[in-house]
């Protein structure tokens, strides 16, 4: 189905929690978030059922399963295992990667394609800092090897930059990346509960990956992040730079919150009940008709990514 602006609108980005094991400091204050009542969580089988309508709807292409963390939600393999019985070209996860190497088998049994890691540095001491949390790298290279030996291809890792903090490590990233066998994507810093001066641009980070080689623009992947070749071609990695380099214009996604809000935009403050209508007997015509009223009145842009809360919606 198209919005009003012609995008094709056929990616579900589905929050099943908003709880989260890390509080990162551009996402959460250290002693966390008011977390949603379970009770007005949607329950596994209401999560199946509005994605089945939803896909009925839009003819999904894509649905990518996040939080808050993912792995930390009750009956989250029952979610994906609901979810894959639809055919959809795409089912894919965001985590942090803390739980994943004791579930990566499980995922892919039932129907994860292939993951995305949240990593943003690639020192322990600045890993602790940023997630106030006890982590290390070694943990997270586990679950990479973890997901990569359970066909969980390719792993990507998203890598948020702010400046003063993991600027100075683009160059490691890249090198870590070919390495380990992973693509590696910058993300611009969006708007926050930190100052806005750790902005780092696009530009900035492609002048930090030009010490590695020459850097050409490949391609972009279809969604948010453009493609670039260090070199030969051989190495690559993404840039996701919302300011920068809006993808707006090519935006073909939808959010469906944990407690069963519909979302047209990361940054907007439209949303709409999808659980009320679930809860009170709505059959699926009825519901369908809220998604494409939802989809027909899709911003234009985000405008600035200024009110996103990110562990509500997914990033």
């Amino acid at each position: 189905m198209k919005d009003r602006n012609g995008r094709e609108i056929n990616y579900l980005r589905l929050s099943v929690t908003d709880r989260c094991n890390l509080r990162c400091v551009y996402c959460m204050p250290e002693s966390g978030v008011p977390l949603i009542d379970h009770a007005d969580i949607l329950s596994v089988e209401e999560v199946v059922r509005v994605v089945r309508i939803i896909n009925d709807t839009l003819n999904l292409s894509k649905v990518r399963i996040t939080g808050g963390e993912p792995l930390v939600r009750r009956g989250v393999l029952q979610i994906i295992k609901g979810i894959s019985l639809f055919g959809i070209e795409e089912l894919t996860l965001t985590t942090n990667g803390l739980l994943l190497q004791q579930m990566s088998n499980q995922l892919a049994e039932a129907g994860i394609q292939r993951v995305n890691i949240s990593l943003d540095s690639l020192r322990d001491h600045r890993l602790k800092k940023i997630t106030r949390r006890d982590i290390s790298l070694h943990d997270i290279e586990e679950s990479i090897h973890a997901s990569l030996d359970a066909g969980l291809k390719p792993v990507r890792i998203n890598c948020v930059l702010m400046r003063g903090v993991n600027d100075d490590e683009i160059n490691e990233f890249l090198e870590w990346g070919n390495r380990i066998g992973v693509t590696v994507r910058f993300i611009e810093h969006m708007s926050s509960r930190l100052n806005q001066s750790i902005f780092v641009s696009r530009d900035e980070i492609i002048e930090h990956a030009s010490h590695s080689g020459i850097i050409r623009r490949r391609k972009d992947d279809g969604g948010t992040s453009g493609i670039y070749t260090v070199g030969d071609g051989a190495d690559t990695f993404g840039i996701i730079a919302p300011f920068s380099d809006p993808m707006c214009k090519n935006c073909n996604r939808i959010r469906l919150s944990a407690s069963g809000m519909l979302v047209p935009c990361l940054a907007s403050s439209e949303e709409v009940s999808i659980r009320e209508p679930v809860r009170n007997g709505a059959d699926d015509e009825s519901i369908s008709r809220l998604v494409q009223q939802m989809v027909i009145n899709k911003p234009d842009s985000h405008g600035g990514c200024v009110s996103a809360a990110m562990w509500k919606i997914g990033g």
